[in-house]
């Protein structure tokens, strides 16, 4: 296999460049592509590549977006465009994710290991802090959240390969799997439902696993289906099991026009439960969730039960 070109990978980025700000424009959501400049800046500074190659880039896709494209598009695609380059004049340093928090050591410690691919020394870690009486919950918001947050910002920074961020997430998900005793005897049983999945072409799933981990936790029937769901499969299986709520999730700026169309399909069911919507491009624009027809939003998968029950009155 041959190694890619520059060229091909100039030709990449561009395809990513253009990908973000398709869908910025298509949900006339401008703080989505101005993120995604600051993130890419901070990833190729990393990769030791000039300042100017990600301004520069961007500026030849605004030069032939404005000779090619219609004067409604071009002119949208310039203010997101000039925004974008305008923040990018701004500070905006990586900082560590573990924060100041009570878990942080065991954090730092559970980061430590399978960085260090110590997966056996990290399940043990993990399930003797819960035999200490550390809560399930405070595991998953005090360490599983904030090490994955930490580890995105490593690759970011070019501090560990994509090869360390696959297995770290991996060892996680694994050891996710082993705390469902912990999990179904956190409270008792209630007669509520919640059908979970990532969208159609979304990979990134822990984020919605928790979710829905975080419903079993508080009583519910969570029905979690993964990452990749396609979306006629999705709505058929609501149209089945007629859940109290649907959480949709999607982690990359991409793929939310395929949680407006699951929605829309969801939309033709005669009894459609309230969709929630989470993942990272609605936090960052925090209109998102109504642009895609959602009922309500959740930050994290801490705040999610409780804006379910009071959307719910339960």
């Amino acid at each position: 296999m041959g190694l890619v070109s520059d060229e091909e990978l100039c030709l990449q980025d561009i395809n990513y460049h253009l990908d973000y700000l398709e869908e910025a424009i298509l949900n006339s959501s401008p703080e989505l592509f101005s993120d995604y400049v600051l993130w890419a800046d901070v990833l190729l500074k990393n990769l030791g590549l000039p300042e100017e190659c990600l301004r520069g880039s961007i500026k030849s896709i605004e030069r032939a977006i404005m000779k090619l494209a219609d004067d409604e598009v071009a002119d949208k695609a310039s203010e997101y465009i000039s925004g974008a380059l305008k923040i990018l004049e701004t500070s905006h340093p990586s900082s560590s994710h573990l924060g100041d928090q009570p878990l942080r050591e065991l954090a730092e410690e559970y980061l430590r290991l399978v960085l260090n691919t110590e997966a056996r020394e990290a399940r043990e870690l993990i399930v003797s802090s819960l035999e200490s009486g550390i809560r399930v919950e405070d595991i998953y918001l005090q360490v599983f959240e904030p090490v994955q947050h930490e580890i995105g910002r490593l690759w970011q920074t070019n501090q560990i390969s994509v090869a360390h961020e696959h297995y770290a997430t991996s060892v996680t998900q694994s050891i996710m799997s082993e705390l469902y005793p912990y999990i179904y005897s956190a409270s008792e049983r209630r007669n509520l439902k919640l059908v979970a999945a990532c969208v159609n072409n979304e990979l990134h799933e822990i984020g919605i696993r928790m979710v829905s981990d975080f419903f079993e936790m508080n009583g519910w029937e969570s029905i979690y289906l993964g990452a990749n769901t396609p979306p006629e499969d999705f709505s058929g299986i609501v149209s089945d099991l007629k859940p109290d709520l649907v959480a949709l999730s999607a982690t990359m700026t991409f793929n939310v026009s395929h949680v407006r169309h699951i929605i829309e399909l969801l939309d033709e069911l005669e009894d459609r439960p309230p969709v929630m919507v989470g993942g990272y491009p609605f936090n960052v624009d925090i209109k998102l969730w109504k642009k895609v027809g959602a009922d309500l939003h959740a930050a994290d998968a801490s705040g999610a039960v409780k804006v379910a029950e009071e959307f719910l009155d339960i």
